[in-house]
């Protein structure tokens, strides 16, 4: 457990954030209303040894993070000395087995996307409920519990270490933590261990029964902290800067985007989409979707729901590259406008997500004429990302629990006014479009900052989180329901497509 820091008057008013992501590391310095002042990036290049198998070489990772930070320290000059604390936002179920005696990695890290776990997992497959159960999740080889088995069956380095007691694991956030600290801090957080199928979201610890049913044991496994807490002190280029919070980066946007009350919702719209909703300090299991914490400190415990659409970001490329639909110049807005009639597309190249889970549904396009053009189908897979939303959006309504508020929509896709529009059309409600690309940062720098004091409470932080454009519901409810129900027959028909001819 790391060293208890004490409760210092901060030396600055700048949080440092690190966004350790998919493609690159990032650095970025935020101050005390919230506004970027300057960030770094850093490439990430990942391996692929075989069809279906994602890695990255942990040195990589951490050369990039440290570059990052060093880049950003010499842009800022003197202005790192103000530097309060270090906020730490992750891409989630990455994992890396390393030596404590050492800091060397056994293997190189394996990355959420990868599937070598798929098997493992099948073969657990009547244990799903129990999975289910305790986790809030599925059973999915993208969380890290199918990568450790795998690791410590296959490497051998691994099963060697483990035998003296040297070996431990840890995602992404865990592993700088651990480098940054200089080995003094061993630890994870509750948003990265809730993405390991190996946490139990009800008593907030490692679950003896779900460590047996993956044969991991618990020894090699970070403590648990809170998500805004005290994580040791980095130590880079002779500056000690005390880690004050720790989070995956989508529940780290649902704080980014200010929703912090009971019914707050956050749509994502990144390369993949996500749809967040704040349900307080209550845990709800709903079918489809996925239960986990959302942030949480050493009083209160916060969680939400997530629905998640896989691949939005892949759609356009598929647009672009395989069919020509579409360039980079241009603006699919105005793509979406010169449209003249309606097609129905089920985005599902790679599957299909929440509240569906099929792996096996295709791609199909219904309601093709001799008339249609291009322009049709790209505003079909814009609106599909909607109605996608849509489906999640349902399933909490339905269930009537939860008074849904606000919705704010951030990430690059979210800069398509069209899409927000029909977002609003579809759900009936306000949709506040907020951020482009920085929620995820923000939502780590406010819980750095609280932890640090420079903000008192979230109401303050709530103040900096503004919208910068609403879309209120312009179509008639009966033309957006007829709408829903065509595409609800969109998703049936592809369903039986796909059964009977995949």
């Amino acid at each position: 457990m790391p060293k208890k820091l004490r409760k210092l008057k901060p030396m600055g008013q700048y949080i440092l954030v690190l966004d350790q992501g998919i493609s690159g590391s990032r650095a970025i310095l935020v101050d005390s209303k919230g506004k970027i002042i300057t960030s770094v990036e850093c490439p990430l290049k990942p391996v692929f040894p075989k069809p279906g198998l994602v890695e990255y070489k942990p040195g990589d990772i951490l050369k990039s993070q440290l570059n990052a930070i060093k880049t950003i320290f010499r842009k800022i000059g003197s202005k790192k000395k103000q530097i309060s604390a270090i906020g730490i936002t992750n891409q989630p179920s990455t994992i890396i087995l390393w030596d404590k005696s050492t800091g060397k990695p056994v293997y190189n890290a394996i990355a959420y996307q990868d599937t070598r776990g798929a098997d493992l997992c099948r073969e657990r497959s009547v244990q799903r409920e129990m999975v289910r159960e305790r986790t809030g999740l599925i059973l999915s080889h993208c969380y890290t519990a199918s990568k450790i088995k795998w690791l410590l069956d296959n490497i051998k380095p691994a099963r060697k270490l483990l035998d003296k007691g040297n070996l431990v694991c840890g995602t992404v956030n865990t592993y700088l933590i651990w480098h940054l600290t200089r080995g003094a801090v061993f630890a994870t957080d509750h948003t990265n261990a809730a993405h390991t199928l190996l946490f139990n979201i009800f008593t907030k610890s490692w679950d003896k029964e779900l460590l047996e049913l993956f044969s991991i044991p618990a020894e090699i496994l970070p403590p648990i902290l809170p998500t805004s807490h005290d994580y040791g002190e980095a130590t880079i280029e002779g500056q000690t800067i005390p880690i004050h919070a720790s989070i995956v980066e989508h529940q780290s946007s649902l704080i980014g985007n200010g929703c912090f009350e009971e019914g707050d919702v956050n749509i994502n719209y990144g390369k993949d989409g996500f749809l967040l909703i704040n349900t307080g300090r209550k845990i709800f299991i709903l079918p489809g979707l996925l239960t986990t914490i959302a942030w949480s400190n050493n009083n209160n415990t916060t969680y939400m729901l997530e629905g998640s659409i896989h691949g939005v970001n892949h759609i356009f490329e598929w647009l672009r590259n395989n069919l020509g639909f579409i360039s980079p110049k241009d603006n699919i807005d105005d793509i979406c406008k010169r449209s003249g009639e309606r097609v129905f597309i089920l985005p599902a190249l790679s599957g299909i997500s929440s509240p569906y889970w099929n792996s096996n549904i295709t791609t199909c396009i219904f309601g093709l004429k001799s008339t249609t053009t291009k322009n049709d189908i790209v505003r079909s897979a814009v609106e599909s990302i909607a109605f996608l939303v849509k489906d999640n959006f349902n399933i909490i309504e339905r269930d009537g629990r939860i008074q849904l508020k606000k919705i704010r929509a951030s990430g690059e896709i979210s800069s398509m006014p069209y899409l927000l529009q029909f977002q609003s059309d579809l759900l009936n409600m306000p949709v506040y479009k907020t951020q482009d690309h920085d929620a995820f940062d923000l939502g780590a720098a406010f819980l750095a900052g609280l932890n640090s004091r420079i903000w008192q409470g979230l109401l303050p932080v709530e103040r900096l989180v503004t919208a910068k454009k609403t879309f209120n519901p312009k179509l008639d409810e009966q033309d957006t329901r007829k709408l829903y129900e065509r595409w609800r027959l969109t998703c049936l028909y592809s369903k039986e497509w796909s059964k009977n001819f995949t």
